[in-house]
Parts: structure tokens; sequence; C-alpha cells
């Protein structure tokens, strides 16, 4: 007999976004010196993943919105359209990859060795909480069509 997850009542309940920012927090909170020396290199970095950051997200809300889906993660079941054309014929989760680049762009201005820690937290969070409900959900609505999609697409990237 399988044991249930105790953690996942967790699922589907942080607002992705707020999951992003409470690794900002955790981020502030771990970090007590910054190195004061930052490189231009990192700040190169931290524009383009605004860049892709816009992008991803735009570009996802709008092949959500222009196939008339919800592009609220809170309540899956609400997907009306199963969206494989745009952006999300290169990833299945454009905004869930740009709120990842936001948070590249702000750990790259504020370089610490606990920086990857934190992104990586952030990213195992969104993938158990986030993204695996959804995609048994997406399974269950779409079937075959959902699984084809996801032997032509990665998850992330």
């Amino acid at each position: 007999m399988p044991t249930r997850d105790p953690l996942s009542w967790l699922e589907l309940k942080v607002p992705p976004p707020v999951v992003v920012l409470l690794g900002v927090l955790l981020f502030e909170a771990l970090v007590w010196v910054s190195f004061p020396a930052i490189l231009p290199a990192l700040w190169i970095v931290s524009f383009f993943s605004i860049a892709f950051a816009a992008w991803f997200g735009i570009s996802g809300v709008y092949g959500c919105l222009s196939h008339k889906t919800t592009i609220h993660p809170w309540d899956p079941s609400e997907t009306s359209t199963l969206v494989v054309d745009g952006i999300f014929q290169y990833t299945r989760n454009p905004m869930y990859v740009a709120l990842l680049f936001v948070l590249v762009a702000y750990l790259c201005l504020k370089p610490h060795p606990v920086g990857p820690a934190v992104f990586a937290c952030v990213m195992w969070f969104l993938h158990r909480f986030q993204v695996m409900p959804e995609e048994r959900m997406l399974a269950q609505k779409f079937g075959d069509a959902y699984a084809a999609y996801c032997n032509r697409v990665r998850r992330w990237l």
C-alpha cells in the first residue's frame, strides 16, 4: 500500500511568484555580507536574464490568453486547452522559466556562495509542488495528446 506524501498538502497552494519572493527573502536572511566587488559580467548576465524572463513570461501569458485558457496555476482544472505552439513548443513551463530567470538576475546582482543553493531550493519547490501536480492534472485531462506533447517538449529548457 503506497504511503501518502506528508507534504502533498502544499501542492498548488503557494503562487509561484510568491515562491520566488520567498527565495529572495531566504537569500537575504542567509546572506550577512555580500561580496563588495560586483563583476561587470554578472551585470550582463543579470540584464540578459531579465530580457529572457520578459520574453518567456510574456510569450507564455500570450499563448494561454490567445487560446482562451487560464494563466493561473492555482486551479489547473480551469485549463480548457492544451497549448503546444509558440513558446510552448520549446518549454512546457515558460512562465515558471521566466520566474527562475528573474531569480537568476537578482542573484547575479548580489553574488554570494549561498545563491545557487537558494536557486536550487526554489526550483525544487516549484517543480515538486506546482509543476508535478499540474502535469498530473493535464495528463488526466488531455490523455494521449499531453503524453505526446511531453515526449516532444522538455519540461524546463
